[in-house]
């Protein structure tokens, strides 16, 4: 399935790419804890969001394939007992008067009995979900000075 959004944020996208490289700030993302550094360079982290059975702790490792400032691609792979998910996240900034404008597009694939839900439920829980973690993550990049 495929889902996608946009939003804006007071960075520029080399400091939005620059994310990648700062693991330890990224526990101030409220639905990410326990977050480290994998043996591959990936970011590991315990993702919670919320849905409508509630908080729905995944295992999740993140591994960025590319990003500079123009874009990301970031691919997610997420467990929970028998429940995968595995994500494909493109995203490009766009210099905009306001910073940056994020645009993001996903590929999601469902696996083991979650698969089941309904695609519309599984589609709103996964926008939602994407959106959130990315503006808290992008809250964290440095924002552009009034003199840039």
């Amino acid at each position: 399935m495929r889902i996608a959004g946009e939003f804006t944020t007071p960075s520029s996208g080399a400091s939005l790419a620059g994310l990648t490289d700062r693991v330890d700030e990224l526990t101030a993302v409220p639905t990410l804890d326990e977050v480290t550094n994998g043996p591959d360079g990936s970011v590991c982290a315990l993702f919670s969001p919320v849905t409508p059975f509630g908080r729905l702790p995944l295992r999740t490792r993140i591994r960025t394939e590319r990003a500079d400032a123009d874009g990301a691609v970031l691919a997610v792979h997420a467990r929970r007992a028998q429940h995968a998910v595995d994500v494909t996240i493109e995203l490009g900034f766009v210099p905009c008067d306001a910073g940056s404008r994020v645009t993001w597009s996903a590929d999601l694939t469902v696996r083991g009995p979650a698969a089941s839900v309904g695609q519309r439920v599984a589609r709103e829980v996964a926008a939602r979900a994407i959106a959130e973690v990315l503006q808290a993550a992008a809250s964290l990049a440095t924002p552009l000075s009034p003199h840039n």
